[in-house]
């Protein structure tokens, strides 16, 4: 029997510990699968691994073909474009994208491989869980209904057939003006094009940097996601639709913030965060408004 051939991209500026310990629990998932993997990694940086650091990635992916490719160009959206150049030149079943700060369990590929069949979707994400105790940072966890149509998922955890990848459809450079929103964008694009999206609850755990344990972080974050709003809703539907929507949604995030005001009695910390999450939103796409 033919074995299902999977590559799993994952985009780094450098090597780190924390990408150390992804490629450990890939390795733990490629053991337990026994399918055919390449592991794809995109050094995002003018200077190439030294060749201690390709033994160290060699130690670990021992017994599993992996392959390290550089962007010179600096910004995710460079090296996501690399990724998917690859990707349009391989042969391959499906492919995965990771963040290299994010560690998985044993069984994530083999879960995301067997939603994907049983529900013949094109793509499939899940929810990303912050380790860390700041309770504001549960603002950003994403976490739909499972087995639920979604319109887009984050590169961070998605899983996907190869013919779901476009060769005309590429990450966007304009719209990280703010630090992401990329990958919003790019599925968002899949989607309108027919692509299947469903949500599988198989998680990715993000390995918190410190700087976004600061509470000046969070608001800062909440404010460039309605800036970025705007600029998706821009590529997608053009300026003048775009123009219109943003009012729709500018106010839709005001009535969010509202709701989770008189919402704080029942879940005191949470809920007080998203008032203030949805309100900076609300003033971020005001800002493009005026």
């Amino acid at each position: 029997m033919k074995k299902d051939k999977i590559i799993i991209s994952i985009c780094s500026r450098k090597l780190n510990q924390k990408l150390l310990k992804l490629l450990n629990c890939l390795k733990k998932n490629i053991i337990l699968t026994n399918l055919n993997f390449i592991v794809l990694i995109v050094v995002n940086n003018k200077k190439k691994l030294t060749k201690a650091e390709q033994k160290i990635v060699s130690k670990i992916l021992h017994n599993i073909n992996f392959k390290i490719i550089y962007e010179k160009k600096i910004g995710i959206s460079y090296a996501r474009n690399k990724s998917l150049k690859y990707l349009n030149k391989s042969f391959y079943d499906y492919g995965c994208f990771l963040d290299d700060d994010c560690i998985i369990k044993s069984n994530f590929v083999k879960k995301h491989l067997q939603f994907i069949k049983i529900n013949n979707c094109d793509i499939v994400g899940g929810p990303q869980f912050y380790k860390s105790k700041r309770s504001f940072l549960k603002v950003f966890e994403l976490n739909y209904k499972h087995n639920s149509k979604v319109f887009w998922v984050s590169t961070n955890n998605v899983f996907f057939k190869k013919s779901a990848i476009l060769k005309n459809v590429y990450f966007s450079n304009v719209v990280t003006k703010y630090g992401f929103g990329e990958d919003q964008l790019f599925f968002s694009k899949l989607s309108i094009y027919g692509k299947k999206i469903m949500w599988n609850n198989n998680p990715v755990y993000e390995v918190i940097q410190k700087e976004r344990e600061n509470f000046s972080w969070f608001l800062s974050r909440n404010l460039r996601y309605g800036l970025t709003g705007i600029l998706i809703d821009r590529d997608l539907y053009g300026n003048l639709n775009s123009y219109f929507l943003n009012i729709f949604k500018a106010c839709f995030n005001l009535l969010k913030s509202i709701l989770f005001i008189l919402l704080i009695p029942l879940r005191l910390k949470v809920n007080f965060f998203k008032s203030i999450a949805f309100f900076l939103r609300f003033i971020g796409r005001i800002l493009k408004i005026i």
